[in-house]
């Protein structure tokens, strides 16, 4: 019996899912962003994609972008939410065990002039809750750039 555990990186689609992408890589393999009629068929496969995610998640079509990977989705979701949300707080906070891709993104935001802070972990790479609320210090109404504006830590992390 195989055991796959990288499941957050690759994980075996269903045969159906195969089925279609292979259709799709070779027959309508358009570009979806072309006028012509190769690009207009590849982007009614993307339409369909996004009505079906946001069905089910219960969300706008608009609210659903596609990314090329996990790298470009962290870039995009923690400095869209960073500079979106800079004028109520410049402070992040995140652990040193995260994915490069969050750590390198975390370490631009520093140039950026946000200040990070990076929880320790324990053996089990579980963050302490006394550390955690360290980091996150008193929440006072007067001082809203005291608050995090963004927390990158895992909510399994935690320990109680």
């Amino acid at each position: 019996m195989e055991v796959y555990l990288d499941n957050s990186a690759t994980t075996r689609v269903f045969p159906e899912v195969a089925e279609l992408m292979t259709k799709i890589m070779l027959k309508d393999y358009g570009n979806p962003s072309s006028m012509h009629f190769k690009g207009v068929q590849a982007e009614q496969y993307v339409k369909h994609a996004k009505e079906q995610i946001a069905r089910l998640l219960k969300v706008n079509e608009k609210e659903i972008i596609f990314t090329s990977g996990g790298t470009e989705a962290d870039n995009l979701a923690l400095v869209g939410v960073a500079m979106a949300n800079r004028r109520n707080g410049t402070h992040l906070i995140t652990t040193r065990i995260e994915h490069p891709a969050v750590l390198k993104t975390m370490e631009y935001l520093e140039q950026q002039g946000f200040r990070v802070t990076y929880l320790p972990v324990d053996g089990t790479g579980r963050v302490r809750m006394e550390d955690r609320k360290r980091a996150f210090g008193p929440i006072r109404s007067s001082c809203r750039s005291c608050t995090p504006t963004m927390r990158s830590v895992r909510w399994n992390r935690l320990r109680r």
